[in-house]
């Protein structure tokens, strides 16, 4: 950096620059491309039960279903790497744009195989959204408001089921078929449904183009010339009409050009050898544990919602006596084949629609805690208190699902339970605050393979443990939420900094 008596912090300039109209599409391109990804990851599994014409079996509607997650975790740590050296837009435009490029193209598949492979290369390029969107965001904001802004994309990632499917709902109610013979193939709406699904990701990919690059990258790899003019034109965009122009002539900044030449190794190992050593080795520990926690609690109960929840209405519709939900579970003769891990090769009945309380459950549960993350940005000065307030009341419903003496308060408590998703605003958070520029993009990225490990370990073990261990399960489960609040005890205190900027 330049030595220069005039020389500022780039949070200070980041203060200069404002918050404004910049900042404000910013965070809305973000959360359209997080949305996005959502809704074609989510979606795809509902695409999948609904691709008759394919005749898939138990087995194989596993494995399409489970390719998106170990896409996510095959691809992680690259994408991590090269939003680290690369840059976070130049990862977000690439992983957008190619990801849903694919998975539109995935929608031509002639067989199940092939289906799955073209789904599987087109998450490992859109992943990197999952996490890149938040260092790009946490580094063009000014402080004050980036806990806040990061809720409201973590507020769309939420969203992302009921999104899903409401738009698979009436896709999956068109009635066509289109010959492709030169592909032998019946073009039907389960593959228009996978188009209409990648399109919102693609459209975050083509918006985030006319952003900038995040000025805290550029400055911390020397291109302290271009980080200037980056802040320029967020002041310029945030203060239009006004004549004032931002004074900048250089910025202070931590490290100095990690951009030398280096050998791919030598780049990856000083990218993520740092995260696991001193003095970051315990933080990075501690939030990693609490984002396995967090995901897999609640991304491995929300799976099984809808079919729970018809349960309990078909116990009220079809009794006049109520039973506690753990014995509604074992009662049940209707278990969905996906808690099968036979070997069976049996074709299930297909229905090419989604059912109506289906959709009313997502979208209500959905929007349910998407309304509490919008008040939790309200209140991102008390982060650790929140966060410890979530991970305890979701403890709770989890130790109260088994007290309930009816199903539909035990439903209630469930959804309580899966409430630590209000959690994930807060973590990404912390992941912009607490580690330097250098190496945010990686553990950033590397959080969300975490994550998504955990969320396939859970789903895996819930369909398992959920219909022969009920009450064992939940009240295990709830101890492990409470680790995580114990965890979460020793996060720094709100209001105080850990890392310079």
């Amino acid at each position: 950096m330049k030595a220069n008596e005039d020389a500022i912090s780039l949070d200070a300039a980041l203060e200069k620059a404002g918050n404004g109209l910049y900042n404000i599409l910013l965070v809305a391109t973000c959360g359209l491309i997080l949305l996005g990804i959502g809704i074609d990851m989510f979606g795809f599994s509902l695409a999948v039960a609904a691709a008759c014409d394919l005749d898939l079996n138990v087995t194989q509607q596993g494995i399409l279903t489970s390719l998106p997650m170990v896409g996510i975790l095959v691809s992680s740590y690259p994408w991590g790497y090269i939003s680290d050296t690369k840059g976070r837009r130049y990862s977000l435009i690439i992983s957008a744009l190619v990801g849903s490029l694919l998975s539109s193209l995935s929608s031509l598949a002639s067989n199940w195989i092939v289906l799955g492979l073209i789904k599987f290369v087109s998450v490992c390029f859109s992943c990197a959204a999952n996490s890149v969107t938040y260092t790009l965001l946490g580094e063009s904001c000014v402080q004050s408001v980036r806990g806040k802004f990061m809720l409201i994309i973590t507020c769309l990632i939420v969203l992302s089921p009921a999104a899903g499917a409401l738009l698979t709902y009436p896709t999956l109610l068109l009635n066509f078929k289109i010959d492709i013979p030169f592909l032998s193939l019946t073009f039907t709406p389960w593959r228009l449904l996978i188009i209409v699904l990648a399109l919102p990701a693609g459209l975050g990919g083509i918006a985030i183009c006319f952003f900038c690059e995040s000025p805290k990258f550029l400055a911390n790899y020397g291109r302290e010339d271009e980080a200037v003019e980056v802040l320029k034109t967020i002041h310029r965009i945030n203060h239009r009409g006004s004549q004032e122009t931002l004074k900048l002539s250089s910025l202070v900044l931590e490290g100095s050009g990690n951009g030398k030449h280096q050998s791919l190794w030598q780049s990856l190992r000083e990218q993520t050898a740092p995260l696991f050593r001193p003095p970051m080795l315990w933080r990075t520990l501690q939030l990693y544990y609490i984002v396995f926690v967090v995901y897999i609690t609640n991304n491995s109960f929300l799976m099984w919602l809808p079919f729970l929840l018809n349960l309990v209405i078909q116990n009220l519709s079809t009794s006049g006596e109520y039973s506690s939900f753990c014995h509604l579970i074992s009662l049940s003769e209707d278990i969905p084949s996906e808690t099968s891990f036979s070997n069976s090769t049996d074709v299930p009945i297909c229905d090419a629609n989604v059912e109506d309380n289906v959709i009313i459950t997502l979208v209500v549960s959905q929007s349910i805690f998407a309304f509490l993350i919008i008040v939790i940005s309200y209140l991102m000065k008390w982060r650790r208190i929140l966060l410890l307030t979530i991970l305890v009341i979701a403890a709770l419903g989890g130790f109260l699902i088994n007290l309930m003496p009816e199903p539909v308060s035990s439903v209630v408590a469930l959804m309580v339970f899966t409430g630590t998703n209000l959690g994930m605003g807060i973590l990404a958070s912390y992941f912009v605050d607490l580690y330097p520029t250098s190496c945010r993009g990686m553990v950033t990225c590397l959080s969300m393979m975490v994550a998504r490990t955990s969320a396939f370990i859970g789903i895996n073990m819930v369909s398992t443990l959920l219909f022969n261990y009920c009450a064992i399960t939940f009240n295990a489960w709830s101890l492990l939420v409470v680790s995580s609040i114990i965890a979460s005890w020793f996060l720094p205190a709100d209001g105080t900094k850990q890392i310079p900027e």
